[in-house]
């Protein structure tokens, strides 16, 4: 019992002379907590800026570097990557091709000899720039849907009086990727000295969407004409919404015919697998003899330019 009141009185007397020197001292550490919070602001605006720079190198690997460096398809390959949120560098994303191209070569040649090893090696070169195209329309969409509120809460901000970088700030910090982190991009940019044409002109090259296109436009023009910069965002967000609410309805008017494509496309496949695990005999002869893989190569294209033209004439543009 001795024991616990002797601690209950020593922390008692450490507290009171804890917070004794807390109050003697706490202009001193209040100006400290000041001067900690100023430090890591500046140690994040300083990450930032450093993801501003662009590493010009595109592999690890110096042999692949200097092959790809300075050449065109290098250039859109790493813009695609950057649309598509991609961590990956272009000589990644070469090196990781090339593996699935020579992946689906073996497995073509352990399946179906030589032209198992055709088929296998163009779904293995196929399989990087589908998985490459699906991440940037995904990305695409996703901003595209986040677009409209995006510009309602710019909208209400310049009318409660922040500026028009200090709201693309504000709606950087509120909303979540993709936006988000593009819009505190383009503040962080204006505000490491690039002009606000050009950040814009950038977001809109790293998203590449119409309706960013409009956004931008109508800012850049505002800013050479004058005008309620509020008033015409507010204008061109409700443009935005009713253009996804008549591509939903046309979505939806053409969706039988998209389906039909895939269902006509797919159904010769199906019925070529079907024979032959049914009756195998019924389908060597025509792969053994000299002119049957060609036709069944001539089958293949027609299909496949079949699906595309279905998908053409159901695909509508707005």
């Amino acid at each position: 019992m001795l024991f616990f009141l002797l601690v209950l009185v020593f922390a008692g007397v450490a507290g009171l002379l804890y917070g004794g020197y807390l109050f003697a001292n706490r202009r001193s550490l209040a100006a400290k907590e000041a001067a900690l919070e100023r430090l890591t602001e500046v140690e994040q605006a300083m990450q930032a800026s450093r993801g501003l720079l662009r590493d010009e190198s595109v592999s690890e690997v110096d042999a692949l570097d200097r092959m790809l460096a300075g050449r065109e398809i290098t250039v859109r390959l790493g813009d695609q990557l950057r649309r598509a949120a991609s961590s990956l560098t272009v000589g990644n994303f070469v090196l990781r091709s090339a593996i699935s191209v020579m992946a689906g070569f073996l497995v073509g040649r352990l399946a179906g000899g030589t032209w198992g090893q055709f088929v296998g090696t163009a779904i293995g070169a196929a399989i990087p720039v589908l998985w490459l195209q699906r991440a940037v329309n995904k990305r695409a969409r996703a901003f595209r849907e986040q677009l409209p509120e995006a510009l309602d809460m710019l909208v209400s901000a310049m009318k409660a009086g922040y500026s028009f970088q200090a709201a693309m700030k504000f709606i950087g910090e509120e909303v979540p990727a993709p936006l988000g982190p593009e819009f505190l991009r383009f503040y962080e940019e204006q505000r490491l000295g690039v002009e606000v044409r050009s950040a814009l002109i950038a977001l809109q090259h790293r998203v590449n969407d119409v309706d960013l296109r409009m956004f931008v436009t109508a800012v850049l023009i505002q800013r050479e004409t004058g005008g309620n910069l509020s008033e015409i965002l507010d204008r061109i967000a409700t443009l935005m919404r009713e253009r996804s609410a008549l591509k939903d309805e046309i979505e939806t008017l053409t969706a039988e015919s998209k389906l039909s494509a895939r269902i006509m496309s797919g159904l010769p496949f199906f019925v070529f697998g079907a024979a032959w695990l049914i009756d195998p005999n019924f389908i060597t002869p025509m792969v053994e003899s000299s002119v049957g893989p060609w036709i069944l190569l001539g089958s293949v294209g027609s299909v496949i330019l079949g699906y595309v033209v279905m998908s053409r004439i159901a695909d509508v543009n707005i």
